[in-house]
């Protein structure tokens, strides 16, 4: 009995500082020791020049909480899929992003996937802990959809699933399809507020309307700050993906759902509403080339105060203001953008902010034909930096 006792105490001292990996094993022989575990592999997939991949060995493989599960749960093996034995193994389980971790069952089946670093907090281990989890693994949440399971606890759970196994179009169709069929009163049911807190984001979608048209009582039961939160996440993620569809690819954006997407804006009243509203507009104004409706609008942000609840709207200002100058040539419209540009300045109080509000107006100086400013301005923020 006292060996027992001793070797119990003995074992659970043991205390792991990092997940304790096999380094590009032959795929086999860890199919053959899973079996005689009955334990779960998971694979590290990754590349020598993914930074995401350092982040996660560095900082999370490293967390004693993390390490001790890991290595007790899991047969733990990483692969370089550019190097032999991962390349062939990165087609054999259509690995197209790094970095990627797959929970594969003894038979050489995943079960279970996560997509991409996940640095905060224990999330990597929560979501890896789902792998062997009964009925939250990927593979048996898809199978439970499959037979036609619908309530709100499964359909948390397997959106969350298809999120972190990186299948973001699948995730996006089946949400909307299921959020179409949500009236008022499922916003105002806790299990299906989650749902729609972590899944709805098509500020066009008939969901999003039950929201805003039902703001107040769906705030009386879920909170002010949660359900404004959610409403601007959503309209400003919008506004970001307008910015970036127009500068990446002109020809396929959509102008007919940017259209409705400001008249939406306009239509409904919402916290920071003004902010959204002439972000959006200047969006617009830059797309279309409108110069004249740009300088207006500009001008009026800086008269109504139009973005003081954004974060940082000085460096909001300076970035339209940036926009403008690197296109226009005009004498009396770079006056008016010299304008915005001192406002940033006079206005900022952090050194390397201004710093970077003076190198704007440096700029505008320059193309004024106001040398000796232009040389001043810059000297300036060399200074601050």
């Amino acid at each position: 009995m006292l060996i027992v006792s001793a070797t119990q105490v003995s074992a659970q001292e043991i205390s792991y500082d990092k997940i304790v990996f096999q380094d590009n094993p032959e795929w086999s022989k860890v199919l053959r020791q899973a079996g005689n575990s009955g334990k779960i592999i998971f694979l590290d997939g990754y590349t020598s020049w993914c930074a995401p991949c350092k982040r996660m060995e560095k900082e999370v493989f490293t967390r004693p909480t993390v390490a001790n599960y890991f290595n007790q749960k899991f047969i733990n093996v990483k692969y370089d899929m550019e190097d032999k034995e991962g390349s062939s193994l990165k087609r054999l389980f259509d690995v197209k992003v790094f970095p990627t971790y797959l929970f594969i069952n003894p038979k050489g089946e995943v079960v279970h996937k996560i997509v991409g670093a996940y640095t905060e907090k224990d999330d990597f281990l929560e979501y890896a802990r789902l792998a062997v989890t009964p009925g939250e693994s990927y593979a048996e949440l898809q199978q439970r959809y499959q037979r036609g399971e619908r309530n709100s606890m499964l359909m948390f759970s397997y959106l969350r699933a298809l999120k972190l196994a990186g299948e973001q179009d699948k995730e996006g169709d089946i949400a909307s399809s299921y959020l179409a069929l949500m009236n008022k009163d499922h916003f105002m049911d806790q299990a299906y507020w989650e749902i729609i807190k972590h899944f709805l984001n098509d500020p066009l979608s008939k969901p999003f309307r039950v929201l805003l048209e039902n703001r107040a009582e769906i705030a009386a039961v879920n909170g002010d700050e949660e359900v404004n939160s959610l409403i601007y996440k959503i309209l400003n993620n919008q506004i970001k993906l307008n910015s970036a569809g127009y500068t990446k690819d002109g020809i396929n954006f959509d102008r007919q759902a940017e259209n409705e997407f400001i008249e939406l804006l306009r239509q409904y009243d919402f916290p920071r509403q003004r902010e959204l509203l002439a972000r959006s507009m200047a969006t617009q104004y830059h797309r279309k080339g409108d110069w004249p409706g740009f300088v207006f609008l500009m001008d009026a942000i800086l008269d109504f105060n139009l973005l003081e609840e954004h974060e940082t709207p000085l460096r909001e200002i300076d970035h339209f203001t940036n926009i403008f100058v690197n296109v226009i040539l005009d004498r009396a419209l770079l006056e008016r953008a010299l304008r915005w540009s001192e406002y940033t300045c006079r206005h900022e109080n952090s050194t390397s902010e201004k710093a970077r509000y003076l190198k704007t107006k440096g700029a505008i100086l320059e193309k004024l034909g106001r040398k000796n400013e232009a040389e001043e301005a810059r000297a300036e923020a060399a200074r601050l930096r």
